[in-house]
């Protein structure tokens, strides 16, 4: 059954950031249900709605893209309402992270970690500072933003479009990164079909390295929107021509 997400107050947050060394056990081993109960933990959002027991199905223990590509389905399905400028507060995730989703932030992130690592870890991964923080970091903004991205990328088949995304680090980082690609809804579908018509871009790093180079560098002046799908899909042919040329292949 669904309930109104809730978030943490701007205090809150504040006093969180400053306590990770005091709260160190609670984020190795222990939990934050203490804490939870206080004034400013549980804020109730009027316009997102969460099916907690969906999330608490997320499996933190692999730690793979498969892993990635079904955490991600699962989560964004389990949050009805969620919008980009909703995602964008860092109280939403910082929450999930500490309270709902706390076992899976930790198995996915924090396990395995001696103290100055955990440290890292925490600040990186259970909270999400600034916009690389919530779309690339946190644990679990991060899996809405895979999704979300997915779905812009290819609105009919958005989770055949992640398992493309998510595939190896490297394309998700190009692919989210680098101006004019998923910002732009045309370029990011153009970058998806061609993904599937080419095998030859995913097969390593380097080459979609290279292909998205030959894409930002001959494309930045280019207004696909105003182009037919075909014409679009022989340009990204064409520059998938010149990534191979430029590899020596």
């Amino acid at each position: 059954m669904s309930e109104p997400l809730r978030f943490l107050s701007e205090q809150v947050l504040l006093t969180l950031h400053d306590s990770i060394e005091g709260n160190i056990e609670r984020y190795a081993s222990g939990d934050f249900t203490s804490l939870a109960y206080e004034n400013g933990w549980a804020i109730e959002s009027k316009l997102v709605k969460v099916d907690y027991d969906a999330l608490a199905g997320l499996d933190g223990t692999k730690r793979s893209a498969e892993a990635d590509v079904a955490n991600s389905k699962r989560l964004h399905a389990a949050l009805s309402g969620m919008t980009p400028a909703i995602a964008a507060d860092e109280r939403i995730w910082t929450r999930l992270t500490h309270v709902e989703c706390l076992e899976y932030s930790r198995e996915r992130w924090l396990t395995g970690k001696t103290e100055d690592a955990l440290i890292t870890a925490i600040k990186l991964h259970m909270f999400a500072s600034g916009v690389t923080g919530i779309r690339d970091d946190n644990a679990l903004s991060r899996l809405w933003w895979n999704m979300h991205i997915a779905s812009i990328a290819d609105p009919e088949d958005p989770e055949g479009a992640l398992d493309l995304i998510v595939k190896r680090a490297d394309v998700r980082m190009q692919f989210v990164e680098r101006p004019g690609s998923a910002a732009r809804r045309a370029v990011a579908r153009a970058v998806v079909r061609a993904m599937r018509r080419e095998s030859w871009t995913l097969s390593n790093d380097d080459r979609f390295d290279a292909f998205m180079k030959v894409l930002n560098r001959n494309g930045g002046g280019v207004l696909f929107e105003a182009r037919a799908e075909a014409e679009v899909d022989a340009f990204m042919d064409g520059c998938i021509s010149a990534a191979r040329a430029s590899l020596g292949e």
